[in-house]
């Protein structure tokens, strides 16, 4: 339902080409991992699989009223970088009970359109965990330079204005619970256009 929803509500303006999406498990609990291209990645995951995703959102924003609404719907789980023991726990849980958590462990949008190192959060989520968590990286590509993404000014006057903008959202090989900063980082890597 809430794909059905993102889709149109942005199918308008972007044009989503997903790849690999069979990786995702239908069930059971699993971690998405990807990079943080622009405000929107959230919507493009959730546009492209049939199951509900929980998502990590950096406090500052989920405490925003004008969001919170949207965002509780969205099943967010709001974390602050400087106190993030509740979030994990939050997120554990949610793991534990079955549920699919999509996670930007670079723990920010970029700011260059680079892909950042990534941060050790997901490590600990997938040590706490009781459940065999199924780890899927994804890659979201050509959103560096749209309106919704961090990029400068003259970036995005430069960008060619299109109604339907191409995205790509590619789905990496499945990994098991044990992944690591590496492994995730390296198959983040090799997806990116």
């Amino acid at each position: 339902m809430r794909g059905f929803f993102a889709k149109l509500i942005f199918g308008a303006r972007y044009r989503l080409t997903i790849t690999g999406a069979e990786q995702v498990p239908k069930s059971g609990p699993v971690l998405l991992l990807g990079n943080h291209i622009s405000w929107i990645d959230f919507i493009f995951l959730q546009w492209a699989l049939p199951r509900a995703v929980c998502f990590v959102m950096h406090a500052e924003y989920y405490d925003w009223p004008v969001l919170r609404a949207v965002l509780k719907w969205f099943d967010v789980i709001s974390i602050q970088p400087t106190s993030s023991r509740g979030a994990i726990r939050n997120i554990v849980t949610a793991l534990e009970n079955n549920k699919a958590v999509g996670f930007f462990p670079e723990g920010h949008i970029s700011t260059d359109g680079e892909f950042a190192p990534l941060m050790r959060g997901f490590e600990r989520i997938l040590k706490e965990a009781d459940a065999e968590v199924v780890v899927i990286p994804f890659v979201i590509n050509n959103m560096w330079g749209d309106f919704l993404s961090l990029a400068p000014k003259e970036i995005r006057r430069r960008q060619k204005l299109t109604l339907r903008r191409p995205v790509g959202l590619n789905f990496g090989p499945k990994l098991d619970s044990s992944a690591t900063r590496a492994e995730v980082s390296h198959s983040i890597a090799s997806m990116l256009n």
